[in-house]
């Protein structure tokens, strides 16, 4: 009897991750084809910056390469994007016209890096950071230029203003927020982040709105004069002037799910799931950046592996597991910079905070309860406790009891206090799961 045929359009970090877990599960459950867009074999695309940095080169980012495909036995048809699908005949066709039939369909399609309504966003030198393709098109630059500009200080915005960095460019990061990592961070961590980055070479400009990318000073952008132009000038809306030969759009992602509204599937922002990542047709999944759980869309790399755990089980019929949010931790690490954010990070009427700041040293902690409960928690160069803090964040046991003695760590406080928190109570945190990176997705 021929095996059942799974098809996985996309392979990004989310297919590759799917893959492993069906062939942990039963490797020979299913006839297995996948699709990717990109010319390349699987990558692991947090870790762009590394090679826009010059610390690595492409081929040390593969996680699944071409022969491991091969080895498998599973069939790869890289840089031949599906165009169309039929979901009532269960069949698709690629952009070379040929056609496939499929029993079980998983669309991992990813994401688009967000580009800005802004003139002159069509300027050569105005690029995004986002795959190996882009990464190409950066280092091309390099040679050519003094300084770069990164539009967006958040978590990928922030690993390519290093990446450039290293590279020996001068670099301006411009952020609209009032604060660098504002969706991770605190006013005070973001800016003890911030004087960390510039005494390693980076400026900023906080609270800024662009008004136009230039080719030239005072030049007005009119049709299609720009296009065959490059970038020398961004012009912010109150006047201040940025001469710069690139710009690097980082400020976030939309999840791609033009091929899955094509084809008749409920979307909204991303493609619609249930908790078994079943979408609205019926043999038709979708996990990672492209899909929308409830009103959540996924950009960091935990909620995407928990989605591979649960699809995979589903697939495979090895449990009735269903995909739930959880608490995401987040490590960040730049250039020695140490980072950790968990849980709430802004105070609120209903929260109460315990502080320590070491400005000296560099060094800050805030923990943020609620109703007696750890709810949070923001470190700033010391996160050796950041694991037990998320331990205590998942469990949701009282603990207020231990402030504030807590707030230097779990060996300052009184152990018969710590032992009420039966270790039942609080989930293991598993510390060799991938880190969450400057790498990421996430939207700034």
């Amino acid at each position: 009897m021929p095996k059942a045929h799974l098809i996985i359009i996309g392979n990004g970090m989310a297919a590759g991750r799917l893959l492993d877990e069906i062939l942990k599960r039963n490797p020979d459950q299913y006839r297995i084809t996948v699709f990717g867009a990109e010319g390349y074999a699987n990558y692991n695309r947090i870790m762009l910056s590394t090679v826009l940095a010059g610390e690595m080169q492409a081929d040390d980012i593969v996680t699944h390469s071409e022969q491991w495909y091969q080895d498998h036995h599973i069939a790869l048809h890289s840089n031949d994007p599906v165009s169309t699908i039929d979901t009532a005949k269960q069949t698709l066709r690629c952009q070379s016209g040929t056609a496939f039939s499929y029993d079980k369909l998983v669309l991992a399609t990813g994401s688009n890096p967000i580009m800005p309504n802004i003139r002159g966003n069509d300027l050569d030198g105005v690029l995004t950071f986002r795959s190996l393709a882009d990464i190409d098109q950066l280092m091309a630059k390099v040679p050519h230029i003094q300084h770069a500009t990164v539009i967006g200080g958040g978590l990928l915005g922030l690993e390519a203003a290093w990446g450039l960095r290293q590279q020996g460019l001068e670099v301006t990061v411009i952020h609209r927020g009032q604060w660098l990592l504002n969706r991770q961070l605190d006013a005070t961590a973001g800016e003890y982040l911030k004087q960390s980055l510039e005494s390693r070479g980076i400026h900023f400009q906080l609270n800024a709105e662009i008004d136009k990318f230039a080719s030239e000073p005072s030049a007005e952008i009119q049709g299609d004069s720009a296009s065959s132009s490059a970038i020398s000038q961004i012009i912010l809306k109150d006047g201040v002037v940025i001469n710069t030969g690139l710009a690097v759009i980082a400020i976030g992602i939309s999840p791609n799910h033009a091929l899955a509204e094509r084809s008749g599937l409920a979307c909204d922002r991303g493609i619609l799931i249930n908790d078994q990542l079943q979408s609205s047709v019926t043999n038709v999944y979708a996990l990672g950046e492209c899909s929308q759980f409830g009103q959540h869309t996924f950009g960091l790399v935990a909620p995407i592996w928990d989605q591979a755990r649960v699809l995979a089980d589903q697939l495979c019929l090895t449990s009735d597991q269903r995909f739930s949010l959880q608490p995401c931790a987040t490590k960040l690490k730049v250039s020695g910079i140490d980072l950790f954010s968990a849980g709430e990070y802004l105070d609120s009427p209903a929260s109460e905070s315990v502080v320590y700041q070491d400005p000296a040293n560099g060094v800050y902690r805030k923990l943020i309860f609620r109703q007696q409960k750890l709810a949070g928690a923001v470190l700033f160069g010391a996160v050796n406790e950041g694991n037990w803090y998320f331990e205590l964040i998942q469990a949701q046991q009282k603990a207020q009891h231990l402030a504030p003695d807590m707030i230097f760590g779990r060996r300052y406080c009184n152990a018969e206090s710590i032992a009420q928190l039966t270790p039942a109570a609080v989930p293991h945190f598993d510390t060799a799961a991938p880190a969450l990176s400057l790498a990421t997705g996430a939207t700034s």
